[in-house]
């Protein structure tokens, strides 16, 4: 007798022992039992493909993009832009003994263009193909001006700035989101509220395809859509801000 058995399945009515006759011969007891094996097989295997590309994608949606402590004062990846013809320039950038980031000139504006678009100084960084990804830093204003993070940016005339301002003159105090097209801003969301100078701030934006949001000091501000720019590196700018200090530029992909 030859009796074929089946190690997975729990009982013994799949298979049929028959005699031995010179050709071995297979007959199906309960056929529809064996097709109920084969597709829970199939379904094992299914699961468990979905929960290793699972891991996988988590693993690759956290991976740090940058983790900037300013340890090394040659900012050695960072690129200033000024914005052209501007007052009070140029910029300077520089880590100090402190060992964080200061921004130390007064940089502001675009003679016969002061208010409006708040030009100034811009250090970016990052590569331009990162799409999504969330942005943290610190910042400690000292000046009563304007400064903020850049997100997204593709060159000095298309991306996004998150952009902070107390001094009335100014036209502050407010907090601002607006997407750079050519030499104009497009304000997307606003909010008529300052900071104190002195203070440190963190500041955390997010970008997930036309998702843009924002927090400070783990408070919300905005959560808003637009698809105007879908990559681009990142960050920091002044607008006539002096002595301001950023430190702990984090970005990590999404």
């Amino acid at each position: 007798m030859i009796v074929l058995k089946n190690a997975t399945a729990p009982r013994n009515d799949v298979y049929r022992a028959v005699p031995q006759t010179g050709q071995s011969k297979v007959h199906l007891r309960n056929p529809e039992r064996l097709r109920y094996i084969a597709r829970s097989r199939v379904r094992v295997i299914d699961t468990l493909a979905i929960i290793v590309a699972s891991i996988a994608l988590s693993s690759c949606a956290n991976t740090v993009l940058l983790d900037e402590r300013f340890h090394d004062n040659r900012l050695i990846n960072w690129t200033v832009v000024d914005d052209p013809d501007t007052v009070e320039g140029p910029s300077d950038w520089r880590v100090q003994a402190d060992g964080k980031l200061h921004q130390l000139s007064n940089i502001w504006g675009r003679r016969g263009d002061f208010l409006g678009r708040w030009y100034g100084t811009y250090l970016v960084t990052g590569d331009p193909n990162w799409t999504d990804y969330e942005l943290s830093l610190k910042a400690t204003p000292v000046d009563d001006d304007g400064f903020g993070v850049v997100f997204r940016y593709q060159d000095p005339e298309h991306f996004y700035r998150l952009f902070f301002l107390e001094d009335g003159l100014s036209g502050g105090p407010m907090v601002r989101l607006d997407r750079r097209e050519g030499p104009d801003y497009t304000e997307l969301w606003s909010l008529k509220k300052g900071y104190r100078p002195g203070t440190e701030m963190s500041i955390e934006v997010t970008v997930v395809g036309e998702v843009i949001r924002a927090a400070v000091d783990g408070k919300s501000l905005f959560e808003v859509k637009d698809i105007a720019n879908r990559r681009g590196r990142v960050g920091l700018f002044c607008y006539a801000e002096t002595e301001i200090a950023f430190d702990d530029v984090r970005v990590v992909s999404r």
